[in-house]
């Protein structure tokens, strides 16, 4: 029973199960790998029947790994970068009017300040973050967290008084996001490769 549990911390926590399709004699012993697989379930699964159900469930939500996806990703990064820069204001113009904008996609917002105004450039930085990246994503929705960081030369020091930075953060993911969501080839590769998968 010792020399089992002693095999148990050497697979190293990747399952050993015998291969499928592997034939050995009638009354073989068991290999170093089965009875290591045998001791996990005993010790882990408590049954048989859990183990076989809890594979089978990996199996299901574990979505593929998709060169397809990564190349959409790495077109959606380079037009994020390409993007022109922009000069943003918006004001409020009082009770009922609707606010005086530099872009249209910029009127929907509701801002707590009087008037801001965003000289817009490209992020500094795109990066992959959340489940995808670190391969925890499950099925059926397949989702891809992307952030993006503001230049420095978009902010100014005292941004943090009175909810400038949350305007300013606010006016900059809108023009971002109105910017991609205009059609370009980049656009259309990135949708046709992502269709794809």
């Amino acid at each position: 029973r010792r020399a089992l549990l002693v095999d148990v911390g050497t697979a190293k926590g990747r399952s050993s199960m015998p291969k499928k399709g592997v034939k050995r004699p009638l009354g073989a012993p068991p290999t170093n790998e089965e009875l290591s697989a045998y001791s996990e379930t005993e010790l882990l699964y408590k049954s048989n029947l859990f183990r076989l159900s809890t594979a089978e469930l990996i199996k299901e939500v574990v979505p593929p790994q998709s060169s397809q996806l990564e190349v959409a990703v790495r077109a959606l990064r380079g037009e994020i970068l390409s993007l022109p820069p922009a000069e943003l204001s918006w004001e409020d113009r009082g009770i009922g009017k609707p606010p005086l904008v530099s872009h249209a996609e910029l009127s929907g917002l509701r801002l707590a300040n009087h008037k801001v105004s965003l000289p817009w450039a490209p992020p500094e930085h795109v990066e992959l973050i959340g489940s995808y990246l670190l391969r925890t994503v499950v099925r059926p929705s397949l989702d891809v967290d992307v952030a993006v960081r503001i230049p420095r030369a978009c902010l100014l020091s005292k941004d943090y008084l009175d909810h400038r930075y949350v305007d300013k953060r606010q006016l900059y993911l809108a023009h971002l996001g109105a910017q991609l969501a205009k059609p370009s080839a980049a656009t259309a590769a990135t949708a046709a490769a992502t269709a794809a998968t």
